[in-house]
Formats: structure tokens, sequence, C-alpha cells
């Protein structure tokens, strides 16, 4: 998978890119940011994405954004999970390991296909099936 990394802390994000690395992955960028975030998400399919970030609790804006706008599927890290308001969504606890994070990625590649066969068979129905 093709995967965005947005962490504002260096070694944390370091970490994370070399683990994906290792499970065979593709780290398409890093970003410690709402901005720098928003400006790599057209090249990843899924985002590791820090709750709270250097420029304040914008984790799950940012998700959303990369959900909405770029059809990215998003993990969360967080050392407060309780942060998250996102019922589906898939939260990876800090400190993390290797292993933790090769089943967000799974889990999360598994939603991202569904996904993704949902909108092509919504393109094939076309407009007409919704009537």
């Amino acid at each position: 998978m093709r995967i965005l990394v947005v962490e504002d802390e260096c070694l944390l994000a370091m970490n994370l890119e070399s683990m994906l690395g290792d499970l065979g992955h593709l780290v398409v960028g890093s970003a410690g940011n709402r901005q720098e975030a928003l400006s790599a998400a057209n090249e990843a399919d899924l985002a590791f994405v820090n709750v709270r970030l250097s420029d304040g609790a914008t984790g799950p804006e940012i998700a959303e954004e990369l959900r909405a706008a770029h059809g990215v599927t998003v993990v969360f890290t967080t050392g407060s999970p309780e942060m998250v308001s996102d019922d589906g969504a898939e939260v990876v606890n800090k400190p993390y390991d290797e292993e933790m994070i090769a089943s967000a990625v799974d889990h999360a590649a598994a939603a991202h296909r569904r996904k993704l066969r949902a909108e092509s068979l919504a393109e094939i129905r076309g407009p007409a099936a919704a009537i």
C-alpha cells in the first residue's frame, strides 16, 4: 500500500516509516501538520494520523479531509484513544510495535478495498440504479 505518515514527532515518524517499509509498504510522504498532510494526500491509499499534532488536536480534522477529498483510509495513532470519536476508526495506541502496525494496515487495507469495490459498482450501475 501507498502510505502517508502524519506525525509531528520526528523520531516516531521515522520509526513508523521504518516499520511500514519492513512490512513491504511504500511510504509516500511524511507530514507534521495539516497543510503538509493535505499536500501529500493525493499519493496515498492509507494514512497513519496522529491525533495531536504541533498545530493542535487536528488529527481528526485532517482524517476527515483525507477521507472526503482524497479517498484515503485513515488509521489513528495516539496515546489518548478517548480523543477519537469516530466509532468506525482504526486506532493504534502508542506505544506501538510492528505487529500492531501490521494488523492495523491489514484491517485498513481491507476497508480500503471494500470502499473501492463499492465505488466501482456504483459507477458501473450509474444513476439508473438509484431509481
